[in-house]
């Protein structure tokens, strides 16, 4: 069992290899099947994320390459989603530097209208258009 980041959450990987997090139902739930807002968190961490969570991962006798399955994705479109300025840029910035942008064109383009700033709509239309390129060729 670790933490994320300082959302202070506790997760574990099943024997199976699911990633899960403690609801506060008190039982243990699949980050994969939802989205919890807790894992908006991971993205100012940036590169760092899965070096530590591979550092915990050993720390607690598990393979490190679990690490690899984590669903960023989801903390990264949470971030595309969310209502402020912060982490909306906090997502773009993972995007620009760890890649995957074809994964995310409806959320880039929704923020190229409603993200927060002049910036985060720039930065939306030119990834969008840069991944809509990519996917054609």
């Amino acid at each position: 069992m670790t933490q994320l980041s300082h959302s202070r959450v506790p997760v574990d990987v099943t024997g199976a290899g699911e990633w899960v997090y403690l609801a506060r139902e008190g039982g243990w739930s699949s980050l994969t099947d939802s989205s919890p807002v807790f894992l908006v968190t991971v993205l100012p961490q940036g590169a760092a994320f899965h070096s530590d969570l591979r550092d915990q991962l050993i720390a607690a006798g598990l393979t490190p390459s679990l690490a690899d399955t984590f669903p960023v994705d989801s903390s990264i479109r949470l971030g595309l989603t969310w209502p402020t300025e912060f982490w909306q840029q906090a997502a773009l910035d993972w995007l620009e530097r760890e890649g995957g942008t074809e994964a995310f064109l409806l959320e880039l383009e929704a923020l190229m209208h409603t993200g927060g700033t002049q910036r985060i709509r720039h930065t939306a239309r030119r990834m969008g258009r840069a991944a809509l390129q990519q996917t054609r060729e």
